[in-house]
């Protein structure tokens, strides 16, 4: 995981013949709030497979999903 401007960047990788390489990434951000809108989230996939999905995608991205609107309901709450 790297933080990258608005937001984090979770990278996936695989090995091969002993080898490291970079299989996929995933750009997470946060776009805030405007007047004509709430705030978004997005998710990239990029790199050299970013036409398949890597291992535990659905999972991963189910969590932060559930994080995200559980902290929504947070700021809520507390604004």
């Amino acid at each position: 995981i790297d933080k990258v401007q608005g937001g984090v960047r979770l990278g996936f990788i695989r090995i091969r013949d002993g080898k490291t390489e970079e299989y996929t990434y995933i750009d997470c951000l946060v776009f805030p709030a405007t007047d004509d809108s709430g705030p978004v989230f997005r998710a990239l996939r990029n790199g050299a497979f970013k036409e398949q999905a890597p291992a535990g995608e659905p999972r991963i991205m189910k969590s932060l999903l559930a994080a995200l609107q559980k902290s929504v309901e947070i700021a809520r709450i507390q604004g």
